[in-house]
């Protein structure tokens, strides 16, 4: 019985240390201190700095947050699991229609995408041959 909490004792660090280089993996990709982080999720500086120590866990509405916000896989955050980035079909800066129509290409064919692909260069053409008037 000891053994065992003591083997989910050291599961629970292990978990908890890979979140903290997931996050400083995020900061560094990004490009950002750890206080423009920290503001850009809306928590404090001083909890980021804990994360980062292992001194603090992550929950899952900050996962959320951050997947959001800076288009990491929330999933992936947590556990390490999964695409570290939102697919294309995900990703909040796109408009609603274009997340729609990249969902629904992700569900085709090689074949088929092709064939997508002539048709936005032949309408692409079109708009180039036939501009609209001001």
């Amino acid at each position: 019985m000891t053994c065992d909490i003591f083997l989910l004792f050291c599961l629970m660090v292990v978990v908890i240390m890979c979140v903290s280089i997931r996050i400083k993996t995020i900061i560094k990709e990004k490009g950002l201190k750890q206080k423009e982080f920290a503001k850009s999720i809306t928590v404090t500086e001083s909890y980021i700095s804990k994360l980062i120590r292992n001194e603090s866990g992550l929950s899952n509405s900050t996962a959320a947050l951050i997947e959001e916000i800076h288009g990491y896989s929330a999933q992936w955050i947590l556990t390490g699991k999964g695409n570290k980035y939102l697919s294309s079909s995900q990703d909040s800066s796109l408009s609603l229609v274009k997340r729609k129509v990249i969902s629904e290409i992700e569900g085709l064919t090689d074949d088929e995408v092709m064939a997508v692909m002539a048709f936005m260069k032949t309408f692409k053409n079109v708009k180039i041959d036939f501009p609209e008037k001001e």
